[in-house]
């Protein structure tokens, strides 16, 4: 059926079909190839907005002179940047070789159809010489070879293993200048799709010796729970136990400070005493109109307006003053926004000092990054309404803007006071519905000149908004302005739906907790009313009362859909995974084992979070899980599900956890040959009479049946300088060396690898390049594209199942994950 009313065609479906209306493209094919480029099949993007030109103009924010360099910068398409992951010697080996074999050929200027390459280019800010940027367009890309052939190659392999990040420059620049150290506690409240977050942890891992963990954690956040699982799938491939993926509007982000029972305050708190859950540094990347990435998205030229950005003003003050809030005092927090609206920036920069009553500071840090060419904020701006320009709020009778989008903030209580004073004391008041237009804009008091504004023109970027503040005292939050007419929820400083004029749009809360805790939030000790404090009777049973709701909720938890965050607490499990394994006692596994199952024989994953992360988790059982946790730390065991080959363990390392395990393991450990480690790498199960080492074989089959790891014997430093480049899920450090290492599955009378096939490939591939590229030369050219079609829809699937893991366990999936022995 599915043609509506009995199954018929509609009247304008029938009309269409009877018309013949011809189905032609926009251009012929024959005049390109459709590359979204302007120059192929589709018809090119519109580069023109009247209204942009005459918005940004009015606000001033590049000099006259500037004006036609600053658009046509914009008409350009956005150069290709992307930054090496992690850090130490294996990024610097990447970067190395990648000089080497890939971009020292392009030192001198080569032309393509006239056009002259400009050769690819550190990003001088970005430490380390770990971000580049080319300045290829797809068209140059496709018609030199040895950009196509070789650098695009390069960069579509890399990223798919994890090794770089194509990220758009201008976003590196947030966490750079959050100042992380390694024992930070670190929220990013906008955090999907996770660039950013990586950029993160990579610093809190940065100075980690072989075999410990991190102090410092990160809690990634995002509204939308499809961009968590994106944010998880980007984030594993550091092999982190020190992160926590949430699932909230970053306005009402909890902070696990107190819980109502039985109509009393009730103080619960394990991390900080009495202020629950503070950071240390927090990431306000908020919601934007995104004007300042019309480079890379040419649709927003036809769709951009000033309301875009009017519209979003108010959430971003929530999202900003939540994170103040969090904050610990002393703390530094960065807003940040992909637009160039200074209501969307400056305006709410000048807000959050003003709410936040002199508790937060707005740091110069000119001396910071100093190769980054940025600009100082503006102090001066107009607010643009539906159908005229204000320069104050007292101009706009019909109460159509917001008085914290103007410089001074002024509400409209303020305004007639000084406008009284001002005609007691014989000044002229000009008419305010009187050639409003015509005023001079307000300027700013505050000292907004220390933001920084990074314009597409000054170094062929996008455009950019970054603010850095730093806590310098308690937040008292309080109603500090007189409420007016319908805006008076706006007005309060306080965090509320009614603050957008929407319901909330999270999914699946806790009644009342999230919006108590955010309500009441304060880190003013005085606050708390003692007068409810219960007597000692009634304490304690309010305790015990506390104890058993917890306990009932660990078990179901209060978020539909998502399964708790429980603590392993089977004793057999643990002592069965650290006999089989030989786990030492470095690695410490009571407390830190977490699982998203109450009925331990059917877990599927078992998680491994820091000591950091554990405290948080902790602390939200004891809140009443007011935190919606999609994904906690890093997946180091899963079940398998082979009958065949019975293990006495019901566990197999997983792939991202083995960089965490094997410093601290002693059994079910292999150290093969290159020959044997190739042989192992092949799409079947190898016998074990195939293998080469004749001591190998003999310890292979000296081991129990199950998961074992094999270590490539000689993979330190000298072996590192033939590989091409280091492969993040397998080469690690342990002490002094760099070593290579795979997850195996010791079967009966073979060997099989617990590795997808497409990630297997690549490491053949980059340990043995000069026997795999004489393979292929000769196979059959059409075959061999055919196969790489083929491997690339295997790594497409792999991927999308990926994003999907963590969700299986939630929705009662009985499939086994990526690693299933079946088909090895």
């Amino acid at each position: 059926m599915g043609r509506g009313k009995g199954g018929k065609r509609g009247r304008t479906q029938r009309r269409d079909f009877r018309d013949g209306r011809e189905n032609v493209w926009k251009k012929p094919r024959e005049q390109g190839d459709g590359d979204g480029d302007g120059d192929g099949g589709w018809a090119p993007f519109v580069v023109e907005s009247p209204a942009f030109e005459e918005y940004y103009k009015k606000q001033g924010i590049v000099p006259e002179s500037e004006w036609e360099q600053f658009m046509a910068c914009l008409r350009k398409s956005l150069p290709t940047t992307f930054r090496i992951n992690g850090g130490g010697q294996y990024a610097e080996c990447i970067r190395d070789q990648m000089r080497r074999d890939f971009f020292d050929c392009l030192k001198d200027e080569t032309e393509i159809d006239g056009e002259v390459i400009e050769p690819p280019r550190t990003l001088p800010w970005y430490p380390n010489d770990l971000a580049w940027h080319l300045s290829f367009s797809r068209r140059q890309l496709r018609k030199a070879s040895i950009l196509q052939s070789r650098i695009h190659e390069f960069l579509k392999e890399e990223n798919e293993l994890g090794n770089i990040t194509r990220q758009e420059a201008v976003s590196m620049v947030p966490p750079l200048f959050l100042d992380v150290k390694p024992n930070h506690r670190i929220l990013d409240m906008c955090a999907a799709p996770g660039s950013k977050t990586f950029q993160l942890l990579e610093v809190i891992h940065k100075d980690d010796q072989p075999g410990a963990l991190s102090q410092g954690m990160v809690i990634a956040n995002d509204l939308n729970v499809q961009r968590c699982h994106l944010l998880i799938h980007q984030t594993k491939r550091m092999c982190s136990p020190n992160i926590l993926v949430t699932n909230h509007e970053a306005q009402h982000f909890p902070g696990l400070k107190k819980k109502k029972l039985e109509g009393r305050s009730f103080l619960i708190c394990v991390v900080r005493d009495d202020t629950g859950l503070l950071f240390d540094r927090v990431l306000c990347d908020v919601p934007c109109s995104g004007d300042g990435t019309m480079r890379k998205a040419p649709d927003l030229w036809k769709k951009w307006s000033p309301g875009m950005g009017n519209g979003l003003h108010c959430l971003q003050i929530q999202i900003a003053m939540r994170g103040v809030a969090l904050l610990e005092v002393g703390g530094r927090m960065v807003y940040s926004t992909c637009s160039l609206n200074p209501i969307e920036d400056e305006a709410v920069v000048g807000e959050i000092l003003r709410q936040s009553g002199g508790c937060m500071e707005l740091l110069d840090v000119s001396s910071e990054l100093p190769t980054l060419r940025r600009r100082p904020g503006l102090k001066s701006w107009k607010v643009r309404g539906r159908r005229r320009w204000f320069s104050s709020y007292h101009e706009d009778k019909y109460r159509a803007v917001l008085p914290s989008m103007f410089p001074s903030g002024k509400r409209m209580a303020q305004i007639t006071r000084e406008r009284e004073g001002d005609m007691d004391s014989g000044n002229n008041v000009e008419n305010p519905s009187e050639e409003a237009t015509e005023s001079e804009a307000e300027v700013s008091e505050l000292p907004l000149e220390r933001c920084m504004r990074i314009l597409p023109h000054d170094q062929d970027t996008g455009g950019f908004f970054i603010a850095a503040f730093q806590k310098v005292g308690p937040y008292k939050r309080k109603c500090s302005y007189e409420s007016s007419s319908s805006h008076s929820c706006c007005f309060c400083s306080g965090v509320s739906n009614s603050f957008s004029g929407k319901k909330s749009r999270g999914r699946g809360k806790a009644p009342q907790e999230a919006e108590e805790n955010v309500d009441n939030d304060t880190e003013n000790p005085e606050a708390v009313d003692n007068d409810n404090e219960p007597d000692n009777a009634q304490s304690a049973e309010l305790e015990l009362d506390s104890q058993r709701e917890n306990r009932k909720q660990q078990k179901q938890g209060p978020w539909h859909g998502v399964d708790p965050v429980l603590f392993l607490e089977d004793d057999q499990i643990i002592r069965s995974l650290a006999s089989y394994y030989g786990i030492q006692e470095s690695l410490p596994l009571s407390g830190h084992l977490v699982v998203r199952s109450e009925d331990t024989s059917r877990v599927k994953r078992i998680y491994y979070v820091s000591k950091s992360v554990g405290d948080v988790a902790r602390l939200n059982f004891r809140s009443g899980q007011m935190l919606k946790i999609t994904s906690a730390g890093l997946k180091i065991f899963e079940r398998h599900s082979n009958k065949e080959d019975a293990s006495a363990c019901n566990f197999r390392i997983a792939s991202e956890g083995l960089p965490l395990l094997l410093p601290h393991l002693t059994k079910q450990l292999l150290y093969a040959t290159k020959d044997d480690f190739k042989l192992l790498l092949s799409p079947s199960a190898v016998p074990f009479v195939a293998f080469k080492d004749p001591a190998f074989t003999s310890a292979m089959q000296s081991l129990l049946v199950g998961c074992c790891v094999v270590v490539l014997k000689d993979s330190g430093k000298s072996f590192m300088t033939s590989l091409k480049f280091s492969i993040s899920l397998f080469c690690f450090a342990v002490g002094t060396n760099d070593v290579t290492a795979v997850g195996c599955w010791r079967g009966r009378t073979n060997m099989s690898l617990l590795v997808p096939r497409v990630e297997a490939d690549q490491m053949l591939k980059r340990l043995f390049p000069e026997e795999v590229e004489a393979g292929d030369r000769t196979s059959n050219p059409v075959n061999a594209n055919e196969d790489d079609t083929l491997e690339e829809q295997k790594g497409d699937e792999m991927d999308e199942h990926t994003i999907e893991e963590d969700e299986g366990e939630e929705k009662g999936d009985e499939k086994d994950g990526r690693h299933t022995l079946e088909g090895q």
